[in-house]
């Protein structure tokens, strides 16, 4: 009795795609999860330090008081869309303002831009790298500036490289205190940044969260000389609240 060994062609071609195909399957990945965090809060800002434009170095003490009694406009947000543990931000902050200091007005308008990409090593770590990007009007006003009757004025844009973190410390279902810090400037822009922004987090729902904490954001830019001269050595700090919608 003999026994038929010989197979059809698509038969053996149907088995050894199942072969390939069955291990594939198994040790396929899981879809990556796409969220989207839109976020509005509002920054109790308080602004010190330098403004110098052309020959005029002038200091700038801006108060909480000063900024709401003479606030233009202001607006500030953030957009993050995550897939996985990789994730893009974009933070858009701008602020028309104007304080005076011992005779001097400074009036202010101020944009800010930073788009970063993050990578969540745990859920505790997730490191960034990105760019701040900054444009600023300057205008100083007052009696004795300059021996002639000009208010000097300029405006001026650049970008500083950034590298930083978030830090998340759980406090149980609902709560977290999170950190977030970053570095940069390196001369290639402002000759240092940095930014710390400590907060707890509450997680009220799926959809929502709010957030309190205290933000400090630091920038030493100069440029040019003589009548060309612009310098921006700056500190905002604040409290701020805002509030995450979650998609």
């Amino acid at each position: 009795m003999k026994l038929n060994l010989t197979m059809k062609p698509q038969a053996l071609l149907s088995l050894c795609a199942a072969a390939v195909l069955c291990p594939l399957s198994a040790s396929a990945a899981p879809p990556k999860e796409w969220t989207f965090d839109l976020a509005l809060y509002g920054l109790a800002d308080n602004m010190s330090g330098e403004l110098g434009i052309g020959p005029v170095t002038a200091d700038v003490d801006i108060g909480l008081d000063d900024i709401l009694e003479n606030l233009e406009f202001g607006i500030m947000g953030t957009f993050r869309v995550g897939c996985g543990p990789w994730a893009i931000t974009v933070e858009g902050l701008f602020l028309g303002v104007q304080g005076e200091t011992r005779g001097v007005t400074a009036d202010l308008d101020q944009w800010l831009v930073e788009p970063t990409l993050s990578y969540r090593v745990s859920k505790y770590f997730e490191p960034l790298a990105g760019v701040r990007y900054n444009n600023l009007s300057a205008e100083l006003r007052g009696p004795g500036i300059l021996p002639i009757p000009i208010m000097p004025s300029g405006t001026r844009d650049w970008w500083d490289p950034i590298v930083g973190a978030n830090l998340t410390l759980p406090l149980g279902k609902q709560f977290s205190l999170k950190l977030r810090g970053d570095i940069g400037g390196f001369g290639i822009g402002s000759e240092v940044t940095w930014q710390l922004y400590p907060y707890l987090d509450w997680r009220f729902a799926k959809w929502g969260s709010m957030q309190a904490g205290y933000r400090w954001l630091y920038m030493d830019y100069e440029t040019g000389s003589g009548a060309d001269r612009f310098a921006y050595d700056m500190l905002n700090q604040g409290a701020q609240i805002g509030f995450t919608f979650h998609f």
